[in-house]
């Protein structure tokens, strides 16, 4: 497929900045009295009167209104009317039109990119979907320079404006020293979480190339220690050569997900490896942060009370590592610091009233839509400006499926979310595992379903053995081969287990999604493995409930999870050639 470079015709007129959109002083300047607080954390009332609308490049979306209604402009971004320092427009311009896209897909990246710029300067939350990973980190990194420039700008000119009114007679007034509030408890205004050290050394250069443009001119403290420490390899082991193309980008670069790094911006100078509390951006894996919020390296969670940006990057691998930091991470953000440290007569009142969530962006990138991720900014925006939550239509991707199937939908019934798994459990015991048959897999998504079902079939000394993530290599090898000699009857896979090692199973003869993959192309991708007579259709038994359906819409596609979900049966057949 013949890639090309977009042209940026649509921002030519980024070189004049217009000084009429002032998004900055406008995010800073609404007033959320009690009233309006209670309004932005009732998220069940706010839902209740979300608009449905579809944004060019982005599709069906949901628009949470903040504090005031909004609508999201349409048509061609004239890039001068952000209000942007001229700088930053011309080097993210440079970096947008560098990234190369599929012919057919450019007006589609095109809008998806003129949306999300519009979105994130207008300091809206947003949780959207996206394989143009350049593209919206280009954009959320010039937002980040553009905000740390204003608030660094805003912060030296109160300073002066309060030494000059200091040195009148009777020193600077109580309304003077009122209107310098600018700053929070801490420093950092900026949480960057991503997965992998790779994730953050292609993001600190984009914060690089925004600064000090392409010609790689510009002071870097310890640019060569952050080097040595965040870069990987860049070529595969030809091993692994035939992995499909998601996995094989997993393998190179640093993989490391156990990382924190600090940078402060000072003029021109990026200082990487900054102290957190001299930091203006936090660049973290979930589990870097979290040991010291709440683990082994400190208790310091008052690091990240004052934060501005929050930006989940490629939410969909962390649902792969451990979600549990995430939701940790997201349970401390904006809380009162028990110890403060700075001139509280420069602390804004938001943040002494408890309204510092209310004045805090938070932006959400994923390839895929998950119920976790809505789930977690539903509950956490409470942003003045409002919330976007993206739910584009799907295809799905039983399209990839290579052999004749029948697919057994076992649909159960739940009232009550919390008794999902207890439900399912249930139906898995009382109905499925009484029809399986040798060389039958099941795949787990949850490690906690795995657990729960691993510990039943040993109790009722079933022949199995499992793939899981915690597993070491020789245990792996001697279950797979062992299930392919028909040593044991059953093989439980975790997807997590797949998601970091794409092995192949041989030997498959039934499949059994306890749940449907969070990743969409695993299902087609296990079925697949098929090892029975193909004179015969394979089958493969699925559970679901309708909290499943973002799953479901994922994997069969939107208009086939409607149909599937719409049909009164317990149990469907889907047959296919």
């Amino acid at each position: 497929m013949s890639k090309r470079k977009l042209n940026s015709s649509k921002s030519e007129s980024s070189a004049k900045v217009s000084k009429n959109v002032d998004n900055f002083t406008e995010f800073w300047d609404q007033n959320v009295d009690s009233l309006g607080s209670a309004h932005l954390a009732d998220m069940k009332a706010r839902t209740k009167s979300a608009q449905k609308v579809e944004l060019p490049g982005i599709g069906a979306t949901s628009i949470y209104k903040g504090t005031q209604d909004f609508e999201v402009q349409t048509g061609s971004l004239d890039m001068s009317t952000l209000g942007w320092n001229e700088g930053i427009v011309e080097n993210m311009t440079t970096m947008l039109e560098e990234t190369e896209v599929e012919e057919k897909e450019e007006m589609q990246v095109e809008d998806e990119r003129q949306t999300i710029l519009k979105l994130t300067a207008e300091y809206r939350d947003l949780l959207t979907i996206s394989k143009d990973q350049a593209g919206y980190r280009s954009i959320y990194c010039a937002h980040i320079i553009q905000h740390l420039i204003r608030n660094k700008n805003l912060i030296i000119g109160n300073k002066r404006k309060l030494e000059v009114a200091s040195v009148k007679e009777g020193g600077a007034d109580e309304e003077t020293i009122e209107s310098c509030r600018d700053s929070g408890f801490v420093r950092p205004v900026v949480l960057i979480l991503c997965p992998f050290k790779k994730d953050a050394y292609d993001i600190i250069n984009r914060l690089r190339k925004i600064i000090h443009g392409d010609d790689g001119k510009g002071e870097v403290w310890n640019k060569n220690r952050f080097e040595e420490e965040y870069s990987g390899p860049t070529e595969l082991p030809t091993t692994r050569a035939d992995f499909p193309e998601d996995h094989k980008e997993l393998l190179l670069g640093n993989n490391d997900d156990a990382f924190r790094i600090g940078i402060a911006l000072s003029k021109k100078v990026l200082k990487l490896y900054e102290k957190f509390e001299k930091a203006d951006i936090l660049v973290c894996s979930p589990l870097g942060l979290r040991m010291i919020l709440n683990g082994d390296d400190g208790n310091e969670s008052h690091l990240i009370s004052s934060i501005n940006l929050t930006i989940v990057d490629r939410t969909d691998i962390m649902i792969q590592q451990n979600w549990e930091n995430v939701q940790l991470i997201f349970s401390h953000l904006h809380s009162q610091p028990s110890k403060i440290d700075v001139d509280i007569s420069r602390v804004r009142k938001l943040y002494l009233d408890g309204h510092s969530k209310h004045f805090s962006q938070l932006l959400m990138f994923s390839r895929y839509s998950h119920e976790l991720f809505t789930s977690l900014i539903l509950q956490n925006s409470q942003n003045h400006r409002g919330l976007v939550v993206a739910k584009p239509k799907q295809a799905g991707t039983l399209n990839d499926i290579e052999i004749p199937l029948c697919q057994e939908l076992h649909k159960f019934e739940v009232k009550d979310p919390n008794e999902t798994s207890d439900l399912r459990f249930k139906y898995f015991v009382d109905k499925i595992m009484p029809t399986m048959i040798p060389r039958t897999v099941i795949v787990i998504p949850s490690y906690f379903d795995f657990v729960r079902v691993r510990n039943h079939l040993k109790k009722a000394e079933e022949s199995f053995v499992m793939c899981h993530e915690y597993a070491s290599r020789s245990k792996l090898d001697r279950a797979r081969e062992m299930f392919y000699h028909e040593r044991k009857s059953y093989l439980v896979a975790t997807e997590r287990w797949y998601f970091f090692n794409r092995r192949q199973l041989t030997g498959v003869h039934r499949l059994i999604f306890y749940q449907l993959p969070s990743h969409p192309l695993f299902y087609s991708e296990f079925i697949n493995m098929s090892d029975a007579d193909t004179s015969q259709r394979f089958l493969a038994v699925l559970l679901l409930c309708k909290y499943d359906r973002i799953r479901l819409e994922n994997t069969f596609g939107t208009e086939m999870a409607a149909a599937v979900m719409a049909n009164k049966q317990t149990v469907q057949a889907i047959v296919s050639h």
